[in-house]
């Protein structure tokens, strides 16, 4: 028998380079802040998260907080521990889509199944494939709001939605205790800053893009509480920003013959919870 990654069992060198990327950094994150509306550049943080660490994630945070449309893929791999002991990893893909302030999209399609989750101005549909079963729910106006109420009352937390939120900076590091930066790193060719952080439950790290676009390119989960210490893998592609989504990406597509059931029988799965780091939170 399989173990699945489940909330419920964890919830409860050179130094003038590195000088004067802080101050590039900085420079980005004032600047980036003055068209924000919500996404300020102060921000607070455990004292054990370095400066530059924080910096480069606030400037993630303050790009995607500006944005008012957005979109991107994921390659994910993530580890399943048999009874055995071994760890047998399987891949997925996720596709999101945000309007703010109120439709975002969720996919995420594994070899064994997953769901399609829609949200538009307080109604959600979420589809379980590829069984074809479907549930609504009202959730608040905005998505923080929906998303929090996702996890406040339906313990789900989609795929990624970390990176759905006005203030992505907070949604990352609520529970974080420690934080650092491992320097420049490359991922898919584009180059990156390897941020690593811990929590009580998880360890994660997190490449954000250099330069104008501070987007995250990969994620990586340790459930480092969880006997062999299982991982989920996101490699974080084709963002597109401020180009407007069409509508039909925010419209449920149930196909024929769809039962409809309980949101909760649906998001309450045990293979679709854990991959999200707002789950340990």
């Amino acid at each position: 028998m399989s173990k699945y990654l489940n909330p419920a069992v964890f919830r409860p060198r050179v130094r003038g380079r590195r000088a004067f990327f802080n101050i590039v950094v900085l420079a980005v994150i004032l600047i980036s802040g003055l068209g924000v509306q919500t996404a300020s550049a102060q921000y607070e943080t455990s004292p054990n998260i370095d400066s530059e660490s924080a910096a480069v994630l606030q400037s993630m945070s303050n790009y995607l907080g500006s944005r008012s449309d957005y979109s991107f893929k994921a390659d994910i791999m993530y580890d399943e521990v048999l009874s055995s002991g071994q760890k047998v990893q399987y891949g997925a893909e996720a596709v999101a889509y945000l309007t703010k302030p109120n439709k975002f999209a969720i996919s995420y399609i594994t070899e064994r199944g997953g769901y399609k989750l829609w949200y538009t101005a307080g109604q959600a549909t979420i589809l379980e494939v590829p069984e074809n079963d479907y549930a609504t729910a009202t959730l608040p106006g905005t998505v923080d709001q929906a998303l929090n109420k996702l996890s406040d009352e339906y313990a789900f937390d989609p795929v990624l939605s970390e990176f759905l939120f006005i203030n992505t900076f907070k949604a990352l590091t609520k529970s974080v205790t420690s934080g650092r930066s491992l320097g420049p790193s490359r991922v898919s060719g584009a180059m990156c800053r390897h941020l690593i952080f811990q929590g009580n439950d998880i360890d994660w790290q997190i490449w954000i893009e250099d330069g104008n676009r501070p987007v995250p390119r990969k994620l990586v989960i340790t459930y480092k509480n969880r006997p062999e210490s299982p991982q989920f893998i996101a490699l974080i592609k084709d963002w597109v920003s401020d180009k407007t989504i069409r509508d039909a990406a925010y419209k449920p597509d149930i196909p024929k013959m769809s039962s409809q059931g309980e949101f909760l029988q649906i998001t309450g799965r045990p293979e679709f919870a854990g991959i999200s780091i707002r789950a340990f939170q």
